[in-house]
């Protein structure tokens, strides 16, 4: 009776070890509340069943991993919100220049146009006053080099009145022109300036009648003197009055500045360009069926 009363107080003194145990939190299994503290063979038999004691502490362990995975991630998100923070700041102020930009560009182009069209119209005048400034002058191509001496002003005067079989013109001027040409292959160009308008006009028509002029075997020809840009404007349109002479058309002209005059059964026309020549042209030529 003794060892039995021995061995039962031990019991509850176990019991009362495991109770507090599971008081402060600690879990224990019904093999630990019946033997009390277990061996190494119990231990491994607790990892393949384990308690709730161990799987408090797996998760306790997991939390503060996740807690501190989080916490890294929440600092790269703050990193990556301030970075789009910035790039937000730095896109509208771009956007902002970009708009003055625009705005500046426009006025730009405003003012740009402006002066465009400013310039032009005051090429026009220095082309005008440039025309008008040598109203009165000529050139004379095919005139052999050397042949008016030392006084080219008088030699003309009475070359002009030979030749074309006209009243002596007054010149106030001529000089061969001192840009290079080939004198071997064809002589300078010689530019007079006649004291009357009508002068001019009377030497023109005079050549225009006469058609072919010539001086000493050598056929000369007398031209308005032109701006440069007019003369290639009325160059321009060779290719279109050749293709008129080719269609009996031979009643036309170029007047001043570049503009082609047509005479038709009695009708005038005017064309500001070469291009509005070749679109009457083509409603003259007849049209062929294809076979």
């Amino acid at each position: 009776m003794p060892k039995k009363a021995a061995k039962e107080k031990k019991t509850m003194e176990r019991c009362e070890d495991v109770g507090q145990e599971l008081a402060e939190g600690e879990p224990c299994s019904p093999e630990q509340a019946h033997a009390g503290v277990s061996t190494d063979a119990e231990q491994v038999i607790n990892m393949e069943n384990p308690s709730t004691k161990d799987l408090m502490l797996a998760i306790t362990s997991f939390k503060q991993d996740f807690n501190t995975k989080i916490d890294g991630v929440l600092t790269e998100i703050r990193i990556v919100q301030t970075d789009v923070k910035d790039c937000s700041g730095r896109i509208m102020e771009a956007e902002m220049r970009i708009s003055t930009a625009e705005d500046e560009i426009q006025t730009l182009k405003e003012t740009i146009e402006k002066l465009e069209n400013k310039t032009k119209n005051l090429n026009n005048k220095v082309e005008d006053l440039e025309g008008r400034s040598r109203h009165n002058n000529l050139r004379v191509l095919g005139m052999p080099e050397k042949v008016e001496g030392n006084d080219t002003c008088s030699f003309m005067e009475k070359c002009i009145a030979d030749t074309l079989k006209i009243t002596t013109p007054v010149l106030e001027r001529a000089h061969r022109i001192t840009a290079s040409q080939s004198s071997t292959t064809y002589p300078r160009t010689i530019i007079i300036k006649c004291l009357n308008y009508k002068d001019r006009e009377n030497i023109l028509k005079a050549a225009r009648i006469q058609k072919e002029v010539m001086y000493q075997n050598n056929k000369i020809r007398f031209l308005p003197d032109l701006p440069t840009e007019v003369y290639k404007r009325q160059r321009s349109y060779d290719g279109v009055r050749k293709r008129l002479r080719e269609l009996g058309l031979d009643k036309h002209r170029v007047i001043y500045p570049a503009r082609l005059l047509l005479t038709k059964d009695d009708h005038t026309v005017v064309f500001n360009t070469p291009t509005d020549v070749n679109k009457y042209i083509k409603k003259l030529e007849p049209v062929t069926e294809d076979d």
